[in-house]
């Protein structure tokens, strides 16, 4: 510990000033001696009062002042408070700040001159410059990070959400499957079923694969394959309980990762290896934990039969988009994402690390094979639908959002284990993924409709790849005019929860490599502010996709899924470039640690650090 560092005695965190030292120790403390002469809240500091002021709406009126028009900067409370949707049906508040000029502008606020000039040293309280009145209420939750706490200190598949929002789809689910199974007769319906030829091949895939593979992999979990193992392959494998696990798999999981086009969706043609994942996956999150014990006994088998395909090991060129080939290239590198995603989270020790250290490489190779540039629509649509072009197009759009999903998993890692970069935001050259509407269309004519509207976005027109809209929303241009502004914020706006979660994710790649740059660049964290603040104004003026859409089971689906927290990702982010900031002085003379300190950590034990010591210490007085 240098010279001149403070300590603190309780949780040993490190301080450069005094009084830094002094407001940190309060938060350990129970009293709450500072009072709100409005609300009559109480706080254990003095700075947390002053922020609460600013907002508290008991301090500037009397219920009987409140109208609808009223536009005084109080209207966001508390942290908790929720916007009134019949009041403001976009979902902003009345003091939304004035988004024009923001993307492609430089930012220059108080916070971000705070940034640049605050001293080292990890005191997480001058977080709260970086938190203005006027933030929306689902940016200023994020400011929480529950879900990220959550997330970084649980395991399992049913992580991907909410423990609350899980809970309640899970209930509604079961009832809406026993509803309609209530009538049926299992026997019969496995051995009239037409996924029984698929049930049987699955079988046969896993019995060669545990009696031929030489390696310790599926020995760990299937010694041999008995005649109990055939009984438990059989009973798991049925058709009636891949339709009762799918039943799970579209409604709870699929949309954490929609890259599957479900109109289309076969089971029976499926690949033995991706409809075995899908149905491991919908085990796990199943209500009744007994699926999930049962499940478990698989994933290793499966994990082997999609690492072995052909496609893993052929190098000859990449079929072209169409060809049948090009089809079974991307089935297989969509079931090895969700064998990485299962195993990431449901698997041993020893599978997590094969996923981080072997998997996600071949994974990422194969993305490359075919050719992240490749992944693009032709920009002349049809004057009338057809289902041949349906299918082109839905083929076209899986390719887009399942090699958006390989970076989006390579992000992770980097993120949870800090983990180096296999991708960089340059080689993202693929399109923008199209509108839910467009993908989760159920005709011909609907989904030529929805394309219709999109087209007319300058995604489409300025054929923009995500690596271009990354460096759109980082760069600054001065002599941009107010209108022209005005329009590039209205038009990213419309560019979906899923597309906006992978940008941030961009926006994450890109701090790791400045944290572990041994080369200082003037004002090297102006274009991550940029972005930062951009995305965050941008993310305020979106219109959920799924708001028009019914809560009922058989509408699930199209529901936006783990996207849907990238306020928290975005919060995460801006902590990082906060201590990147704070160190940046130290870098310049060769001693700083800008990062979590090592690389490709086993488990999420240190982000989960930072993410709680940031609770702690910023919010201990307000929580």
């Amino acid at each position: 510990m240098a010279a001149n560092t403070l300590q603190c005695d309780i949780c040993l965190a490190q301080f450069s000033r005094p009084d830094h030292l002094r407001r940190h120790s309060a938060s350990h403390e129970d009293q709450r001696p500072y009072e709100c002469n409005g609300c009559k809240r109480s706080f254990k500091r003095s700075d947390a009062l002053k922020r609460h002021e600013r907002t508290c709406r008991a301090l500037f009126t009397s219920p009987d002042d409140i109208t609808k028009d009223d536009n005084r900067p109080w209207k966001r409370i508390c942290h908790a408070t929720e916007p009134d949707r019949n009041e403001h049906p976009d979902g902003l508040t009345p003091q939304s700040p004035d988004i024009g000029g923001l993307i492609n502008q430089p930012i220059r606020t108080p916070e971000n001159e705070f940034l640049v000039s605050m001293s080292s040293g990890l005191d997480f309280t001058a977080l709260d410059w970086l938190y203005p009145p006027s933030l929306e209420p689902d940016i200023t939750l994020a400011e929480r990070l529950e879900y990220l706490a959550y997330f970084t200190s649980a395991r399992g598949m049913a992580t991907f959400l909410d423990r609350e929002t899980l809970r309640r789809k899970q209930d509604m689910i079961s009832g809406y499957y026993d509803t309609i199974t209530s009538t049926i007769n299992e026997d019969k319906y496995d051995q009239d079923d037409d996924l029984l030829p698929k049930s049987t091949e699955i079988i046969n895939c896993l019995k060669s694969t545990v009696t031929t593979d030489s390696s310790t992999i599926v020995a760990a979990s299937i010694p041999s394959w008995t005649l109990d193992t055939h009984r438990a392959a059989t009973e798991f494998f049925s058709p009636s309980n891949i339709h009762r696990l799918l039943t799970f798999f579209w409604a709870l999981w699929y949309p954490t990762c929609p890259f599957v086009h479900r109109p289309f969706f076969n089971p029976a043609n499926a690949s033995p290896a991706l409809l075995a994942v899908v149905v491991i996956i919908g085990a796990c999150i199943s209500p009744d934990e007994e699926d999930g014990k049962r499940a478990r006994k698989w994933m290793d088998p499966v994990e082997v039969i999609t690492f072995r395909q052909e496609w893993f090991t052929d190098a000859e060129q990449a079929p072209k988009p169409g060809d049948g080939k090009w089809k079974k290239r991307l089935e297989c590198i969509q079931t090895a994402y969700l064998v990485c995603s299962l195993q990431k989270r449901e698997g041993s020790a020893e599978a997590q690390g094969r996923v981080r250290r072997y998997r996600h490489a071949m994974m990422v190779s194969l993305a490359r094979e075919i050719g992240l540039s490749t992944a693009t629509h032709p920009r002349t649509l049809p004057a009338h639908a057809s289902d041949e072009w349906w299918r082109q197009f839905a083929a076209e759009e899986e390719m887009v959002r399942t090699l958006t999903y390989v970076f989006l998993f390579d992000a992770a890692l980097t993120i949870f284990h800090n983990s180096p970069p296999r991708m960089v935001v340059s080689e993202l050259r693929m399109d923008m993924a199209c509108p839910e509407t467009c993908f989760q269309a159920e005709s011909a004519e609907e989904c030529l409709s929805e394309l219709g509207k999109w087209s007319g976005s300058v995604f489409w027109r300025e054929r923009l790849s995500v690596a271009s809209v990354v460096r759109r929303m980082c760069q600054p241009r001065p002599q941009a005019q107010a209108s022209e502004e005005q329009g590039l914020v209205l038009g990213f706006s419309q560019i979906g929860t899923l597309n906006l979660f992978t940008t941030v994710q961009c926006l994450h790649s890109l701090t790791f490599h400045l944290q572990n740059s041994l080369i200082t660049l003037p004002s090297p964290l102006t274009p991550l502010q940029t972005g930062l603040e951009n995305w965050r104004r941008t993310w305020n003026k979106r219109i959920p996709e799924d708001s028009h859409i019914p809560h009922r089971p058989d509408t699930l689906w199209k529901q936006i899924g783990f996207a849907r927290y990238a306020p928290e990702f975005w919060q995460l982010a801006r902590i990082l470039v906060m201590r990147l900031a704070c160190s940046s002085g130290d870098f310049a003379d060769g001693d700083g640690e800008g990062g979590l300190g090592g690389y490709d950590h086993t488990d999420m034990e240190d982000i989960n650090g930072l993410i709680e010591e940031y609770r702690r210490m910023s919010l201990g007085g307000c929580m």
